[in-house]
């Protein structure tokens, strides 16, 4: 029996090793199959990782860019000719045969940024000229947006995005001030009043609170502190940024007490980012680009008109639906004769010498127009969009945006009183528009005359460098309008033809998309 059992062990002999020998052969095919696996797996990830090394340097072109435009809001006039100490900066026009390329410090990955035409331009030959402000080919006239486009490569792999860019500007807001108080013209007084409060304006300045019943329908922004009385509202959300240039806390109570503003916007004072936007010194660029048969002199009237006229008069002469200026710009100076541009006057009597840069404005339209005065801009009617819309108008006066109110002045400041002149006054006003006032304010004349005119609407944007009264009251109105401000969001990314941008204002994107096929020549 002994016997027996050894040789039955002996037959189980060896079945260890072929169990041993199954197992790692097994092991092996799993091994095998792995390295396959991912041996096809490396030539995907490497072209994955170069895709998105070449996305991240085209970002980092924009971001060059932007940072140039940092160091000088002009930049891009030099268009692709940048002189020293910039000038192998990898910039090109679009079209150009050969990019030129900056590597992205620390990596081998490298970007080139092309500048891209606007307003129906060809990219061809040298179609930006540099260090001409006035061309459009370059920078949109209509929106004041620039675009340029970022290549990225990485190890043979190219990645394009394309990004508009603009400025910040006076209607980046629905209510921008440069200062918090009445001008010195409509008060009288003789107070240095250009002054911020924070830094010890004159108490003879006039100060103007926010009360419980002011909204502010928007995006909100002054260079100077505020004042509020009660609860007034600030922005419509938290996407309206209320900036107040003034160091926490920039606003103050008006009334007594505790100032207690409701921000439904996103409130930023200046300890925490807002920047103050500074006035151009004046509007005279628009003169500069205004065409032939579109430049007056002196008072002028005119009318809107949908279908591309509109109705002039000027020294004497009324021309009916003359067309559409090209480019969207009209625009009336002073003539050379004394007294051609008079100081503001209260009560206003509608009688200015004939050679004063005043343009009267009313109408309906459906096409871009900006409107410039060396003078004023005096608002005679309603000045409404035409429903259905995409156009945009600008008012833009050196002085004072003025909405039209006659009265009788024989004894002081009476009742309404029509003018065979300018025409008879009105009741509620719709304005849509952006309006700047360079060196003032929007204001209402006579606004403290008179009986309660009704509803004042702006649907658009309102700079001013003072705050400007539209009338008088307290939770009812005595004399003048209610105000109802409205921000025109188109405002965010589009401008009326040639509207102005504050002195050095910085650039920040606005749209950024990527581009297929991205450019895989040069």
């Amino acid at each position: 029996m002994m016997r027996h059992r050894l040789n039955a062990i002996r037959d189980e002999s060896g079945f260890a090793l072929v169990s041993v020998l199954v197992l790692m052969v097994v092991g092996t095919l799993f091994a095998l199959a792995a390295w396959g696996t991912s041996k096809a797996d490396i030539k995907p990830t490497a072209a994955d990782r170069d895709s998105k090394q070449a996305y991240a340097a085209a970002e980092a072109g924009i971001n060059f860019y932007l940072f140039r435009l940092g160091d000088n809001n002009a930049y891009w006039a030099d268009c692709a000719t940048i002189p020293a100490p910039n000038a192998a900066d990898p910039v090109s026009l679009a079209g150009a045969t050969t990019l030129k390329w900056r590597t992205v410090p620390g990596t081998s990955s490298s970007y080139a940024v092309e500048l891209l035409p606007q307003n129906n331009v060809a990219a061809t030959g040298s179609w930006c000229t540099p260090g001409d402000t006035a061309q459009n080919s370059l920078l949109d006239s209509a929106s004041g947006t620039l675009q340029i486009r970022s290549t990225g490569q990485s190890n043979g792999v190219r990645r394009s995005v394309v990004a508009t860019l603009r400025r910040s500007g006076f209607l980046d807001y629905l209510y921008f001030t440069d200062f918090e108080t009445q001008d010195p013209q409509v008060t009288g007084s003789s107070a240095t009043c250009n002054v911020y409060r924070r830094f010890g304006r004159s108490s003879s300045c006039s100060s103007i609170v926010f009360a419980s019943d002011d909204a502010v329908n928007g995006p909100f922004h002054t260079n100077d502190d505020i004042l509020t009385c009660g609860t007034p509202d600030f922005g419509r959300t938290t996407a309206d940024q209320v900036e107040v240039v003034a160091p926490t806390n920039g606003y103050a109570s008006g009334c007594g007490g505790t100032a207690t503003p409701n921000f439904k916007g996103t409130y930023i004072d200046g300890s925490h980012g807002a920047k103050i936007l500074t006035m151009p010194a004046s509007n005279s660029e628009l003169e500069t680009v205004t065409q032939t048969g579109y430049l007056f002199t002196g008072t002028t009237k005119i009318t809107l008109k949908t279908g591309g006229f509109f109705d002039v008069t000027n020294n004497g002469v009324t021309t009916i639906n003359k067309a559409w200026p090209p480019n969207g710009v009209i625009y009336v100076k002073n003539g050379s004769g004394a007294g051609c541009q008079p100081a503001h006057s209260a009560p206003q009597t509608y009688n200015e010498p004939s050679c004063t840069g005043n343009v009267y404005v009313k109408g309906d339209y459906n096409r871009s127009i900006t409107i410039g005065a060396a003078n004023d801009v005096i608002v005679n009617g309603d000045v409404k969009r035409t429903a259905g819309s995409t156009a945009l108008a600008g008012l833009i006066a050196n002085f004072f945006v003025r909405v039209y109110h006659p009265v009788d002045t024989s004894s002081g400041c009476g009742n309404e009183q029509n003018n065979a002149t300018y025409g008879n006054y009105l009741g509620s006003v719709q304005i849509d528009a952006a309006i700047l006032s360079v060196g003032h304010s929007f204001i209402v004349d006579n606004y403290n005359c008179g009986t309660p005119r009704g509803t004042l609407t702006v649907n658009g944007a309102i700079a001013q460098t003072y705050r400007g009264p539209v009338g008088t009251g307290g939770s009812s109105i005595s004399t003048g309008y209610v105000k109802n401000y409205n921000y025109d969001d188109r405002f965010r990314v589009a401008n009326p033809p040639f509207f102005l941008d504050p002195v050095q204002s910085s650039w920040r994107k606005i749209r950024f998309n990527e581009e297929t096929p991205a450019r895989q020549g040069g």
